[in-house]
């Protein structure tokens, strides 16, 4: 009754994957039976009927459900599923808003699109990831060399829970031209608090002030990193 293999495909806290499969089979159940349904999903798989307040809960024997209702769990459950793991996601993923993230061109399409995948650490493992970054949002000198295989880095703009195609999914939205991408890789690379981006045009420069002098490896690997000059200036007193 609870596939094993999808709960293998899903990285949710045992309590989340416990709660989806008891939603999702009480939702197929009370359809079915047009009436109330208790679920409980820990340890062995119980299911109860209320056929109405009064009346005693009846139990009901799973592995005598019809091969049609079974297939409905299944899917329900997938669905319960993925709508909750991509909520997970999104808690887990919303603190890379703003960072930069390197990833590699899977897809564009033909409006501009790049599909990039993303590769993270998650605690002791690493996620995988799809995040998109719109045409308008990649330098213009990149836009007609850019190819699938390529490495590049993004800055993350945000992470939203979305639909798509009836199913759940996190949406992580990419930029090669914010200003703020040459800032947090100077940051990233230095440790150094006080960067600020001036100004950019994408693809031609990015203007720097900083309170403290930058090491030169550094900007020249952001340089190479976004093919575009980094001019640095050294200013006085704090940033606004």
């Amino acid at each position: 009754m609870i596939p094993l293999d999808l709960l293998e495909k899903y990285n949710l806290p045992e309590s989340q994957v416990t709660s989806a499969i008891e939603t999702a089979i009480s939702r197929v159940l009370s359809a079915a039976f047009r009436m109330d349904m208790m679920v409980r999903a820990q340890g062995t798989l119980k299911v109860y009927a209320l056929p109405s307040p009064d009346s005693p809960l009846r139990r009901i024997e799973t592995a005598s459900l019809s091969r049609q209702l079974q297939r409905q769990i299944r899917f329900q459950i997938e669905r319960e599923l993925e709508k909750r793991q991509a909520l997970y996601e999104q808690e887990t993923l919303t603190a890379l808003r703003g960072r930069p993230v390197t990833g590699e061109i899977r897809h564009i399409s033909s409006d501009g699109e790049a599909t990039v995948a993303l590769e993270m650490e998650d605690h002791f493992s690493r996620l995988t990831l799809t995040g998109v970054c719109p045409a308008r949002y990649i330098p213009p000198r990149e836009r007609q060399t850019l190819a699938v295989g390529d490495i590049k880095t993004f800055l993350v703009t945000s992470v939203l829970p979305v639909m798509k195609n009836g199913r759940a999914k996190v949406l992580i939205r990419l930029s090669r031209t914010t200003k703020i991408l040459p800032e947090a890789l100077l940051k990233e690379r230095t440790g150094e608090p006080s960067i600020y981006c001036v100004r950019r045009i994408a693809g031609a420069f990015s203007s720097i002030e900083t309170k403290r002098k930058l090491p030169k490896h550094a900007i020249q690997e952001v340089s190479n990193e976004l093919k575009e000059r980094i001019i640095v200036r050294i200013v006085e007193g704090e940033k606004s």
